[in-house]
């Protein structure tokens, strides 16, 4: 509560990190909140009597509270947790205002429980993944969004050092983009766009807040994690510069390959589905720089728990382009679309690649802001483990529901058979997401006792360089 005291305080009184450590928190509050609500839906598909004859608890009413919570609560938080000091530590100087960082925090907190509630209460646009009613969309475009690209622009700019890191290229491009997919994306809402116009431009915008937002930050995540506590210098600036501008070139694809099925253009379906291919080239650029950068110093993944999440988010990149690129294919997305399939791999992007950075960047940066070492490493490693087991038992069980739901749809089954048949999947989603929401609660537990009770970190040290008292 204190916090609010520098709301209306002056820029000087208000210490360097405030805003980072305030995002910090709220993520994973967040994080849990997403990940509870992820749970009780799947609840809901495992035990089909689970909570039944409420409307407010339906799971066609929930899903998509679940899900705008995971996207804008915990990624976006841990977002501007990373902007907020990662750049000002890539640029030796300190962030432009944290004041604006403050005011942005309130923004986004409010911001985020007025979509939320609305959503609850069934005031929707109906367009997935952009559900928000369209003063929430304006909202987050001009009150959380670009106050957040103007810190990150700015202490850019007024950097003391020459050149730009590979990392702030990608914080500052898609601070800018992520205003842009809003207000593009949500131009059926704004102007009453129907039909197929209206289809097209929901799944542009679902395409390109992952491709433009969340890929490229988890990955500038890892470009600053990895060679920052390995101590190795990063392999390639040059393959970091091929990765940027392949991605801004081939993620921004038309995303028509989202409505195969659909009466749009084949010419734009085809040339959806050949960037979509093409991301690849982004995809191995980054990898290949990440685990070039980690030569001689793989023991870290056993020995610092930062360099594990961040590692492991780096090799999750590997299975989710891998899906990503090819499933966009007329042939494997006309099979997989539709089915479980497509929700494990919009996990394995979401829970699997893009958490695991995000954790790197909360757990390492409020350390190091809050000059506290981890509480308990064990806890920290417990949660890790939560993490990575959890998330793979959901993405394995979902993998297989596709691909029984896909042997479905091609060999005319009929539907409740389906269902039948994949419901023991539907127990192990159940399982695994509640094994992440379990594990959230101890990080958060964790995070707070590392500000309450976490030994001192010395000036002039980082947290890596001081011992765990195990």
């Amino acid at each position: 509560m204190g916090a609010f005291k520098y709301l209306f305080g002056k820029e000087e009184e208000i210490p360097q990190g405030t805003a980072a450590i305030l995002f910090g928190f709220g993520s994973i509050v967040w994080f849990i909140i997403g990940t509870g609500l992820g749970s009780f839906n799947a609840a809901k598909l495992a035990f089909p009597d689970f909570v039944t004859g409420n409307y407010a608890f339906a799971f066609g009413h929930m899903r998509q509270v679940h899900v705008m919570t995971v996207i804008f609560g915990w990624i976006w938080g841990a977002f501007c947790m990373a902007f907020m000091y990662i750049t000002p530590a890539l640029g030796n100087t300190k962030l432009w205002s944290e004041k604006l960082g403050v005011w942005n925090v309130l923004t986004w907190n409010v911001g985020l429980a007025l979509g939320l509630s609305t959503l609850w209460c069934g005031m929707t646009s109906g367009r997935e993944y952009s559900d928000f009613i369209w003063p929430i969309d304006l909202w987050i475009a001009f009150l959380i969004v670009l106050p957040t690209g103007i810190n990150v622009w700015m202490t850019i700019i007024n950097r003391r050092t020459q050149g730009i890191y590979t990392t702030n290229w990608f914080f500052a491009a898609a601070s800018f983009m992520t205003i842009i997919v809003f207000l593009i994306g949500n131009l059926p809402e704004f102007f009453h766009l129907t039909g197929l116009n209206e289809a097209y431009m929901t799944w542009w915008f679902a395409h390109n807040i992952l491709g433009l937002l969340i890929t490229p930050v988890a990955a500038a995540i890892s470009y600053y994690i990895i060679p920052k506590i390995t101590g190795n210098p990063l392999y390639s600036h040059r393959v970091g510069h091929l990765h940027f501008w392949s991605l801004v070139v081939f993620y921004s694809t038309p995303a028509a390959h989202h409505l195969m099925g659909s009466p749009l253009p084949e010419w734009l379906k085809s040339f959806a589905s050949v960037e979509g291919v093409l991301i690849l080239i982004p995809a191995m650029a980054f990898v290949c720089n990440i685990t070039l950068t980690m030569q001689g110093r793989w023991r870290m993944f056993v020995e610092n728990i930062e360099i594990r999440y961040a590692a492991t988010s780096s090799l999750l990149a590997i299975p989710l382009n891998m899906q990503g690129g090819f499933q966009q294919t007329r042939a494997i997305n006309w099979y997989v679309h539709g089915t479980g399939w497509i929700v494990a791999h919009d996990h394995l992007a979401l829970l699997g690649f893009s958490t695991f950075a995000e954790v790197s960047a909360v757990v390492y940066g409020m350390q190091t802001l809050m000059k506290r070492k981890l509480w308990s490493y064990s806890l920290q490693n417990f949660h890790y483990w939560m993490l990575l087991v959890g998330f793979g038992i959901y993405w394995t069980t979902m993998t297989i529901a596709g691909l029984i739901q896909g042997a479905g749809k091609v060999f005319e089954v009929p539907y409740i058979d389906v269902v039948i048949a994949e419901h023991p999947y539907m127990i192990g989603r159940w399982f695994g997401g509640t094994m992440v929401f379990i594990g959230n609660i101890v990080w958060l537990y964790n995070m707070y006792m590392t500000a309450k009770s976490g030994a001192e970190v010395p000036e002039g040290l980082l947290p890596q360089e001081i011992a765990y008292d195990r």
